[in-house]
C-alpha cells in the first residue's frame, strides 16, 4: 500500500464539521461527568457503603428509565429527518407529541421508583445497602418527567444543530449539582444572620445525592424550555410555542421507531443492573469497585456520546435529504474519530495504572483489585465506543429494529449467563467478571458495525 493511501486511510475526512457538532455534545457530557465522578468522589469519602448503595441506585434507576429514554430522544431521528428535509411543520409536530410520551414515561417511571421497596430484595444484596439504594431511588426519580421531557428537548435541538443550547442547559444545571451535593451529602451548619440561621441541612448521605441530582435535573429542563418556547425564531418557522392536539397516528410512528430504540438501551442498561447485582453478592467491597470502574469508563462514554448523536444526527439529515451515499461516508468517518479517542484514552489509562483508583477512595481493600480492573477498563471502552456509534448511526437513519435484536441476543443469551457462570457459579472476583464483559461487548459492536456496512438502513423510510 503506497504512502498516500494509508494516509488517505488514517486521515479523518469532514472531521471538522462532525466536531462542530460533537463538542458542544461533548463539552455537555463532560460536565457530566464531571458531576457524575464529584458524586462518587464524595460519596466515596462519606462511606463505602454510600457509594456502593448509589452506584446501585444509579444503574438501577438508568435500568428503568431506559424503558423510555431512546423513545423521549426519538424526536431526534424524526426532527433531524424533518430538517433535512425543510419541513418546519414537521419539526414542530414530532417535538410536541414526544413530549407527550415523555410527560406519561415520566410519571411511570416515578411511581416504579417510590415503589421499588417491593422489589429490591430481590437483589439479595444485605439489608443495609437495600435501605440505602432505596433512599436513592426514592428521591431520584422524583424528576423523572424533567429527565424525559430534556431528553425530547435535546432531540428538538440537536436534530437541528444547535447543540449549544443543551450544552450550556448542562454545564449550568451540572455545575449546580455538585454545590448541592457538597451542601446535602455532608450537611452544613449554616450562617447567622438576622439572629438567626440560614441553610443550615442535616448531613443526609445518599439520599443528599439524589435530592441535588433531581433538582439539577429540573433547572436543565427549565433551562431548554425556556431556550425552545422564547426566541422568536422556533416561534416563527416551527410554531414551538402553540401546544399541540395529541396526534396518535405521530405518537404510533414514534413509538414504532422508537421503542426498539428504548428496549435496545432498556435490555443493555437492565443487563449492567443485574451485571452490578451479581457482583454485588460479592459484599459491598465488590460493589463499590465496580461502580469506580463504571466510573472510570465514563470519560469514555460521555465524549464517545457526543459523537455518536453527532454521527446520528448526520444520518438523519443526509437520509431525510435522500443522500444515502453522503450519509453512509459520515458514518464510517465518526466511526474513525470514536476508534481515534478510545484508542487514546486506552493508552493513558494503561499508563496511569492503579493511580486512577486512588482519586476515588483511601480503601486500600479496593485499591487492591485497582491493577488488574484499570487495562481492563482500557479495552472495554473501545468495544464500549463502537457500540454506541453503531446504535446511533442506524437510530439517525431511523434503522432501530436490528440494534434491539442484537442488544437482547447478546445482552440476556450472552452476557448475563456468561456473568453468572463466572461470578456465582464459579465464585469468580470482579476482575473476572468484567473480563466477560470485554468479551461480550466486543460481540456487539463487531455486529453493529456489521449492520452498518450492510446498507440495509437505506431501505428504511420513515414518511411513507
Amino acid at each position: 500500500m503506497s504512502r498516500s493511501k494509508i494516509i488517505s486511510t488514517l486521515e479523518v475526512k469532514h472531521g471538522r464539521e462532525i466536531m462542530w457538532l460533537a463538542s458542544p455534545i461533548i463539552l455537555t457530557m463532560f460536565s457530566s461527568t464531571l458531576m457524575w465522578t464529584a458524586d462518587t468522589i464524595l460519596l466515596g469519602h462519606y462511606s463505602s457503603l454510600a457509594l456502593g448503595a448509589a452506584g446501585l441506585g444509579g444503574l438501577i434507576t438508568w435500568a428503568t428509565y431506559s424503558l423510555f429514554n431512546n423513545l423521549s430522544r426519538i424526536s431526534n431521528t424524526f426532527i433531524a429527518q424533518a430538517f433535512g428535509r425543510n419541513d418546519n411543520k414537521a419539526v414542530g409536530d414530532y417535538a410536541w407529541q414526544v413530549a407527550y410520551i415523555a410527560i406519561a414515561g415520566g410519571i411511570i417511571l416515578s411511581l416504579m421508583g417510590y415503589f421499588s421497596n417491593h422489589v429490591l430484595p430481590w437483589t439479595q444484596n444485605p439489608p443495609e445497602v437495600i435501605d440505602q439504594t432505596y433512599l436513592y431511588i426514592k428521591w431520584r426519580t422524583l424528576s423523572a418527567v424533567f429527565t424525559q421531557l430534556a431528553f425530547c428537548l435535546m432531540g428538538y435541538f440537536q436534530g437541528r444543530k444547535r447543540t449549544r443550547v443543551p450544552m450550556w442547559a448542562g454545564i449550568v444545571s451540572n455545575s449546580v449539582n455538585v454545590l448541592l451535593d457538597v451542601w446535602l451529602i455532608f450537611g452544613w451548619t449554616g450562617f447567622e444572620f438576622a439572629g438567626r440561621t440560614w441553610l443550615a441541612v442535616p448531613e443526609m448521605g445518599v439520599t443528599g445525592a439524589a435530592i441535588g441530582t433531581s433538582v439539577a435535573t429540573f433547572l436543565n429542563f427549565l433551562i431548554m424550555a425556556a431556550w425552545a418556547i422564547f426566541p422568536a425564531y422556533g416561534r416563527k418557522h416551527y410554531k414551538i410555542h402553540v401546544p399541540r392536539k395529541i396526534d396518535f397516528k405521530i405518537i404510533k410512528k414514534a413509538f414504532v421507531v422508537g421503542m426498539p430504540a428504548s428496549m435496545s438501551g432498556f435490555i443493555d442498561m437492565v443487563g449492567f443492573a443485574i451485571f452490578t447485582i451479581l457482583i454485588g453478592r460479592a459484599g459491598a467491597v465488590a460493589l463499590a469497585t465496580s461502580q469506580i470502574q463504571v466510573q472510570i469508563l465514563s470519560f469514555s462514554f460521555m465524549p464517545m456520546w457526543g459523537l455518536t448523536i453527532a454521527g446520528s444526527v448526520l444520518m438523519g439529515n443526509l437520509v431525510g435529504k435522500g443522500d444515502h451515499d453522503k450519509a453512509e461516508m459520515y458514518g464510517k468517518q465518526t466511526y474513525k474519530m470514536g476508534l481515534y479517542y478510545s484508542l487514546t484514552l486506552a493508552v493513558i489509562l494503561v499508563l496511569l495504572g492503579g493511580n486512577v483508583y486512588k482519586i476515588f477512595t483511601p480503601d486500600p481493600a479496593i485499591l487492591a483489585f485497582a491493577a488488574t480492573m484499570v487495562p481492563l477498563a482500557a479495552l472495554f471502552q473501545v468495544f464500549d465506543g463502537a457500540r454506541m456509534i453503531g446504535n446511533g448511526l442506524l437510530t439517525g437513519a431511523g434503522d432501530t429494529k436490528p440494534t434491539m435484536l442484537i442488544a437482547f441476543f447478546v445482552g440476556w443469551l450472552v452476557f448475563l449467563p456468561l456473568t453468572w457462570y463466572l461470578v456465582v457459579y464459579h465464585n469468580g472476583s470482579v476482575a473476572v467478571a468484567w473480563i466477560g464483559s470485554v468479551v461480550c461487548y466486543a460481540i456487539r459492536s463487531a455486529l453493529l458495525y456489521g449492520r452498518f456496512l450492510s446498507g440495509k438502513w437505506r431501505h428504511v423510510d420513515l414518511w411513507k
